[in-house]
């Protein structure tokens, strides 16, 4: 890709401990300070791979520069996404692999969020997840 078409130059990452309310402070804050381009908000509206987060783009020095804003369980995800990815050789952050693979992370992202958000899974969640765990066992082995 030619620098020229890159939608972003920069970029950094937040792991945010505060929940939602730090999350809207830090969001505040940038506001406040810099030239927000675009919000994407992931957490409202997952990618279909489970992936949750907040993504700012600011410009900067005529630069534009995305802020990604995560929960500490936002982040865990992304990070088993990433640890997975590397061993089975799938782009899964894309949601490319085994249907089996991609349907156990984005199960584990609803289970999470829900979570954070201190709402149970419904009633036959843990069935279903056990079984995918199953089906996936043979990727995280070896």
């Amino acid at each position: 890709m030619r620098l020229s078409q890159m939608e972003d130059i920069g970029g950094c990452r937040a792991v945010l401990f505060g929940g939602a309310r730090e999350v809207a402070g830090v969001v505040k804050r940038i506001r406040r300070n810099w030239s927000v381009i675009d919000t994407l908000d992931y957490v409202r509206g997952p990618k279909s791979t489970g992936y949750r987060a907040l993504h700012i783009i600011v410009e900067r020095d005529g630069r534009m520069i995305e802020i990604q804003l995560r929960s500490p369980k936002q982040h865990e995800w992304a990070e088993a996404v990433e640890r997975a990815a590397g061993r089975s050789g799938y782009a899964l952050k894309d949601g490319d692999g085994p249907p089996e693979l991609v349907e156990y992370f984005r199960q584990a992202a609803y289970a999470l969020a829900l979570e954070e958000l201190g709402e149970p899974v419904d009633e036959g969640f843990d069935r279903r997840f056990e079984n995918l765990r199953e089906q996936v066992r043979p990727y995280f082995l070896g």
